[in-house]
């Protein structure tokens, strides 16, 4: 008994020696997971948690430093706009000569300001968002005679440990407004509901998505559950609702598929009732929470499920009428070409038309989802898009010149200046009828158009008949038609010292032709630094003063985005800092209690270490005398 207990004595002191021994070695407290399982789950997270905040400060780094190099390049460009905006100013009454040097000067800052657009830091792009940098690493690139941006709308993000992702590039469209925005259609095309369509190709009839699950349905009083949870199609609804109907009664009734949603019919002498359960919103969602009660037979309208559009969407689901077969007539810079979408069956043809006509537009579904915008990438050019002999640019809300234009939006947004209360253009007809045309109020193509035939009508002319107005069915502009007999010809002046003639396009002074078409003063730019610095150079080499001016206001405005931009870098890199900052502050802390929980007090350890020594020496002492004695010792 004394040498089994002297031996466990001796396991024990020599195993609290070999593990102090390994603490002071290693400076640990444990060497396997076995020695203390919930610390070393513990340890094991932190030091995972530390190998990400590594990861999360050099994210951190990398994208202060792309910020900081996004400043400086604002900053240059912001300097580039500042010194044409000041040769603007200083050129007002200079000579034909100095303006044609200062020309130079400007084609030289394009040049500059392009390449600043094109920087890079660490083979990504500051400017191009997420699109990193192009083939041959530009994201702005000279064609057909403007500067076309090839890059994202949406910022490269990236992690470092929040909720939320950080943006740590600034894009094309945010730093120099790179997209026009002004071709965007107010026509909902509106695709039907058909039984292929998805539940998630839906807003619902609550506009909030189809929230899946079981919908409650009586039929003449009997109540089942009917599980839509696995339900892709509205036609998977209705297939689900009207199996449980039949399994009940099959003369009962039906669901169906109407162009917005579903129809719910109940026969005479028949009862059907859809409803959630509970506070569950499917059938609210799917627009068929509905009560078809009897006795004489009923057909209930669900509610719109408003369809979105999207690029597998089929042509021929469109509920709204579209020309598709004369298609669009664009007309960008000095190049004009023809969209035909007779071929296209769905949304991502008409998508793959455009792109292939090598415009550098962009046809894409609006943020509703129920429409289709036009998006031009080149600066410093013109973009018209009119009819080629149909309506399909109206169908489609994408005409430039049609009904609802603006006259605010006419020559790059200065619009026409009328003389308040009085006339302000007259039009001569080829009889001698003459009236004039007073355009106060008037804040529309479509209410001009208005103006011109009440005024005619009050000259005594019978509109389809003496004389006409509309758009063109070809290209852009309103077409005016004198159908009268005489020899004073046709002509549009203006009236006193009213410029509104000239500013909308319709002065005709030539008496010759009997049917004119006006000019298209509603082309849409993009509206940014390369686009005005070019107005500038331009108008400097046509030694046009006025066009020197609003190029100049122009550069104005674009310095003030320019500094926006810079500010929104700033206020990015600001928050990366402090988020540095905190990313230290935490790893201290988790070093600490990972510390806590790992390292080895070394004082304790080599005070318990000699303890065990001690211990073990008495042991051994004790051991021996005990050993020494026989059991003729015990008996004494």
């Amino acid at each position: 008994m004394l040498s089994n207990l002297m031996l466990s004595r001796l396991r024990q002191t020599n195993a609290g020696l070999f593990d102090a021994q390994r603490q002071i070695s290693t400076g640990q407290k444990q060497s396997v997971p076995s020695d203390d399982p919930s610390n070393v789950s513990a340890i094991l997270f932190l030091r995972e948690t530390l190998s990400a905040r590594d990861q999360y400060q050099k994210n951190l780094q990398g994208a202060l430093s792309m910020l900081n190099n996004v400043d400086q390049a604002l900053g240059e460009s912001a300097n580039i706009a500042v010194e044409a905006k000041t040769i603007a100013s200083s050129l007002i009454h200079s000579s034909a000569e100095e303006r044609q040097a200062e020309a130079l000067v400007i084609d030289s800052q394009i040049k500059g300001l392009l390449d600043l657009a094109n920087r890079q830091f660490n083979g990504l792009s500051l400017f191009g968002g997420d699109a990193g940098a192009a083939e041959g690493g530009r994201v702005f690139e000279e064609f057909i005679g403007g500067i076309r941006y090839v890059g994202s709308e949406t910022n490269l993000f990236g992690d470092a440990g929040l909720i939320e992702q950080h943006a740590f590039t600034s894009n094309g469209v945010e730093a120099f407004g790179a997209l026009s925005s002004r071709v965007k259609t107010d026509n909902d095309l509106n695709p039907s509901a058909t039984a292929g369509t998805t539940l998630v190709s839906v807003d619902g009839a609550q506009s909030m998505g189809i929230r899946k699950g079981a919908v409650n349905l009586t039929v003449d009083g009997t109540l089942v559950s009917v599980d839509l949870t696995t339900a892709d199609t509205l036609g998977d609804v209705r297939t689900r609702i009207n199996d449980a109907i039949n399994t009940i009664d099959p003369t009962a009734g039906a669901l169906a598929i109407n162009g917005t949603g579903f129809n719910l019919t109940n026969n005479a002498g028949h009862s059907i009732v859809i409803a959630d359960i509970g506070t569950a919103q499917t059938a609210g969602d799917l627009g068929i929470n509905l009560s078809a009660l009897a006795p004489g037979g009923s057909t209930l309208v669900g509610g719109d499920l408003n369809r979105q559009l999207m690029l597998t969407t089929n042509l021929v689901d469109l509920s709204t009428a579209v020309d598709f077969v004369n298609g669009l007539s664009i007309t960008q810079g000095q190049q004009t070409r023809i969209a035909d979408f007779s071929a296209a069956t769905t949304v991502q043809d008409m998508v793959n038309e455009i792109d292939s006509l090598g415009l550098g537009l962009r046809l894409q579904i609006n943020n509703s989802a129920d429409g289709l915008d036009l998006v031009s990438e080149v600066s410093g050019l013109r973009l018209a898009i009119g009819e080629n002999g149909g309506s399909t640019a109206a169908d489609l809300g994408l005409r430039t010149y049609g009904l609802n234009t603006k006259l605010a939006d006419f020559r790059d947004g200065l619009g026409m200046e009328p003389v308040t209360g009085k006339d302000d253009f007259q039009l001569t007809l080829n009889n001698g009828t003459n009236f004039a045309v007073n355009v106060d109020g008037v804040t529309t193509v479509s209410e001009l158009m208005t103006a011109i035939n009440v005024s005619a009508i009050f000259a005594g002319l019978t509109i389809g008949v003496d004389f006409s107005t509309g758009l063109a069915s070809t290209g852009n502009g309103i077409e005016f038609q004198d159908m009268t007999a005489g020899a004073n010809g046709f002509t549009i002046n203006r009236v006193d010292q009213s410029l509104v003639a000239d500013q909308l396009g319709i002065l005709k002074e030539d008496p010759t032709s009997l049917t004119f078409q006006s000019a298209d003063l509603t082309t849409v730019r993009v509206e940014n630094v390369f686009t005005h610095l070019t107005d500038l150079r331009n108008s400097l080499l046509q030694d046009d003063t006025r066009g020197i001016t609003l190029a100049g206001n122009s550069i104005e405005s674009d310095i003030d985005s320019i500094t926006q931009a810079r500010a929104t870098a700033g206020v990015r890199a600001q928050r990366v800092e402090r988020q540095q900052q905190r990313s230290e502050d935490l790893e201290v802390m988790e070093k600490t209690i990972l510390s806590d929980f790992q390292d080895a007090d070394l004082t304790e350890v080599i005070t318990r270490f000699q303890q065990l020594q001690t211990q073990l020496q008495a042991t051994l002492q004790v051991g021996a005398q005990n050993l020494q004695l026989s059991f003729l010792d015990f008996l004494r």
